[in-house]
């Protein structure tokens, strides 16, 4: 059974990501991550920063939202993530599909399955427009200045994103 309050999150588990887009796409984007994998950690959030992803620090070791993140940042990879991803060319011409339509705005299929949102969700307007900006910022500065361990700040993290 669909759980049409989907439509409505921002951000999704993987199996809520799987249901909305289907189990092609939740594969593809899984072999993005695992190429991902091996080329992120050394560019020290490059694609974070890029997005200005409010749940960013260079100080955490990795994303502390990673299994909620919203589709937007499922779909973003930077070009040598792209190029190194085990894909087909009609596979990496239909992970194109999704992300100019969520980039160009178009309101084609993907558009579709998400409410108009203002903002993009994890800069910090978006942030804001959710109402958990405030708190993301304390929780960050709460772990940067050591007051928080990185698992007290990724657990209070995640509680926002429910």
């Amino acid at each position: 059974m669909v759980d049409h309050n989907l439509n409505t999150r921002i951000f999704l588990t993987d199996g809520d990501f799987r249901e909305l887009f289907g189990d092609q796409i939740y594969r593809l984007v899984g072999l993005m991550n695992a190429a991902a994998g091996k080329i992120c950690p050394p560019c020290n959030g490059y694609c974070c920063r890029n997005i200005n992803c409010g749940f960013y620090s260079e100080y955490f070791s990795t994303c502390p939202i990673f299994d909620r993140r919203p589709r937007e940042c499922r779909y973003h990879f930077c070009n040598e993530v792209f190029n190194a991803a085990p894909l087909t060319k009609d596979e990496k011409d239909l992970m194109q599909q999704p992300v100019e339509e969520l980039i160009c705005g178009d309101r084609g299929e993907i558009a579709r399955l998400f409410f108009l949102f203002p903002e993009f969700p994890v800069d910090e307007k978006g942030l804001i427009s959710l109402g958990i900006g405030d708190e993301v910022a304390k929780i960050k500065a709460e772990f940067e200045n050591g007051s928080i361990s990185q698992d007290i700040a990724f657990a209070r993290l995640n509680k926002l994103t429910f």
